[in-house]
């Protein structure tokens, strides 16, 4: 039977099915385990129920990411958690796929999103390994207040940055999503389009470097 969590706090075991020795952390931490003795060392989780788990399967925000709320007996399928994050369960985790549409070179184009909660993310495109996997790029509460993410586009092969600019996110009450507001700064070689309430498909439409 899995344990009840105080309602602010995640109990990681090290162990599946809530075994093995506890560990506990509440809202408000973020967490690097790597390169220590707990890395890839936890197997499940109990989550309060005023709070949320962002998780990572490596120490710089990448790999398979999972968001975990109430309880999960197993976290194989993350394939070792490096970094998690614990936040209130109002956030809203924003998360980004990266298309190329102008017919570049595996790799050959990059999108670097550089957030204050999450840290400095790089999509490449196609998608690395699984085209699956969706990439967490930010986070916003409900009740928050809007958030910009800086958005960088480089072409990997000249070392040209193609565009430089913002992305600017808001919560929508009535629609219970994310919007994106394209303003003066969102790049103009970018195209944006919703996959659900905070996933978001972005596409390269343009390879010619802002004037």
């Amino acid at each position: 039977m899995a344990p009840t969590a105080a309602s602010t706090e995640a109990w990681f075991y090290t162990q599946e099915n809530y075994g093995g020795s506890k560990n506990s952390y509440k809202v408000g931490e973020d967490i690097n385990l790597y390169p220590g003795s707990l890395n890839d060392k936890f197997n499940s989780v109990a989550v309060g129920s005023s709070a949320k788990v962002l998780a990572w399967q490596h120490d710089n925000a990448s790999g398979n990411y999972a968001e975990l709320t109430g309880d999960t007996a197993s976290l194989k399928s993350i394939g070792g958690l490096s970094r998690f994050k614990v936040v209130d369960d109002d956030t809203r985790a924003i998360a980004f796929k990266f298309r190329d549409a102008t017919g570049g070179g595996q790799r050959q184009y990059s999108l670097k999103i550089d957030a204050a909660d999450v840290g400095a993310i790089t999509l490449h495109a196609p998608d690395d390994a699984d085209d699956g996997e969706w990439n967490l790029v930010g986070t916003i509460r409900e009740e928050g207040p809007p958030v910009t993410t800086a958005v960088y586009i480089r072409d990997e092969r000249s070392g040209v940055y193609v565009a430089v600019g913002s992305v600017f996110f808001q919560w929508n009450s009535a629609a219970k999503q994310v919007d994106v507001v394209e303003g003066d700064n969102f790049p103009k070689q970018l195209s944006i389009e919703r996959a659900d309430a905070s996933k978001f498909v972005v596409t390269l439409t343009s390879n010619e470097p802002s004037a």
